[in-house]
């Protein structure tokens, strides 16, 4: 008896457990690593792409082949108490020093970073680094910043899903990679890739949530009075520093990232926690980490596995990231003047955010004729509910014209969760025409609105 368990059981995990394919690569190892930045949060979205680079150059790709896209204004600003100095954990090593200033500052734009995915040639005669691939090399992308329905956030301007997928299927067409990997850490982050992403172009997307959902910061430092991560980087980036990757693979981090990142908090889980997705080719996930993220074991690396899950009370939505920290910064500093500077802040961002409520309502209001409904819940269901988005051009027509005409979206990240109005409201317009009215309606609304001044901003 004891032996037919046996047997059962090395058949069940024999059954259930990712082997490792065999792959002969013989290509380059390419690496983008990418943050947006401009709004709140900037600490964590600059630290995780900064550790993200110390992971990488340790594991043995040189800086030739990594790109770092990046604001750079975290390190020498005058909030860091420690200057030219970032963690990204608790505790953790500097992980600023040495990272390459490639592309910051105005040069962060959606432009540049899918130029930089392409091998731009333009970019390239201007002593500016690409990815120069080829058929058989690998690329692995990480991004990291404020995302919604789907669009990633720079600091002026915005990446929508379709120019995105657009962009690998094309350089898949001009074999510009053997396989491409791509992490996303964003709110609703996984928009950008659900039902766009082919199955067959040889990309496997890892997004920190699902298309409906937010993404979770965590790790806040008192002396920094900021958060030092995003919750799913923390995750991959402790994964990847503490294995050999050479026996791990992909799916397997997947694994670990999705099981260490649901929420643990039945509070949030009940209703929208952050669950780890995947997409694309999903064979991929079956090769091992290092022939993405590069196959040398650091001296350092640990054996002994630690899988320190962050406190579940610093573990925080992105979207309410700004009222934590004002909290946290009257809470904590003993200055008056300055505790009540942070209430004051604290105040006109709760007003702020009641005012696009309102506005939205009443933009929502003045086409309801358009919309087809009359009922209070008609109209709570449109400001309310998630529709799947599938009438893009409408949306993005949308999104472009609110932050155009009535309030620039990167200066106020809460308006990110508002944009699922749009969302319900194009699912509703079938007719181009409508479309073209509603659109005209939304510039006169906000012609006769002011809404300029709704801006966040917790320093």
């Amino acid at each position: 008896m004891k032996l037919l368990l046996l047997l059962l059981t090395l058949v069940y995990y024999s059954a259930n457990a990712v082997p490792i394919e065999e792959y002969d690569f013989n290509g380059t190892n390419w690496v983008v690593l990418a943050s947006g930045g401009g709004m709140s949060l900037e600490y964590s979205i600059e630290a995780d792409v900064y550790h993200a680079y110390q992971v990488v150059r340790s594991r043995g790709i040189p800086d030739k082949n990594i790109i770092v896209m990046n604001l750079d204004e975290v390190a020498y600003s005058k909030r860091n108490p420690t200057p030219g100095i970032v963690v990204s954990k608790p505790g953790g090593p500097d992980v600023y020093h040495g990272v390459p200033k490639d592309y910051v500052h105005e040069e962060v734009t959606p432009l540049n970073f899918l130029a930089i995915l392409r091998g731009d040639p333009v970019l390239a005669r201007n002593g500016k680094k690409v990815v120069k691939s080829g058929p058989n090399d690998h690329i692995f992308v990480y991004f990291m910043d404020h995302g919604a329905t789907d669009l990633i956030c720079f600091p002026k301007g915005r990446l929508y899903g379709e120019e995105l997928n657009n962009q690998l299927i094309e350089m898949y067409n001009q074999k510009k990679f053997a396989k491409l990997v791509f992490y996303i850490e964003a709110c609703e982050s996984g928009s950008m890739f659900a039902k766009l992403l082919p199955k067959d172009i040889n990309v496997y997307a890892v997004t920190s949530s699902a298309p409906t959902e937010s993404s979770y910061a965590c790790c806040y430092d008192t002396l920094r009075q900021e958060f030092l991560a995003g919750y799913f980087n923390y995750h991959w980036m402790l994964n990847s520093e503490q294995n050999d990757l050479t026996k791990v693979t992909l799916e397997q981090q997947f694994v670990y990232i999705r099981d260490h990142t649901v929420n643990k908090d039945p509070a949030i889980n009940a209703t929208n926690g952050q669950h780890a997705q995947q997409y694309g080719d999903l064979s991929i996930g079956k090769l091992p980490v290092s022939l993405f993220l590069g196959k040398e074991n650091p001296k350092n690396i640990t054996e002994k596995r630690f899988n320190i899950n962050p406190k579940t009370e610093d573990l925080i939505n992105t979207r309410d990231a700004d009222i934590y920290l004002l909290q946290k910064r009257i809470e904590e500093n003993d200055d008056l003047s300055e505790k009540q500077k942070y209430v004051e802040k604290l105040r006109q961002l709760l007003n702020n955010r009641k005012l696009v409520d309102k506005h939205f309502e009443q933009y929502v209001h003045s086409i309801q004729h358009l919309l087809g409904i009359q009922s209070f819940n008609d109209i709570n269901n449109v400001l309310n509910t998630r529709q799947e988005l599938n009438n893009r051009q409408c949306y993005r027509q949308m999104v472009d014209t609110f932050d155009d005409k009535c309030l620039n979206i990167n200066k106020n990240y809460y308006v990110l969760q508002k944009l699922n109005v749009f969302v319900n409201i194009c699912e509703k317009l079938n007719e181009t025409n409508d479309m073209n009215t509603a659109v005209n309606a939304l510039i006169m609304y906000c012609n006769n609105n002011y809404m300029s001044s709704l801006v966040e901003n917790v320093v």
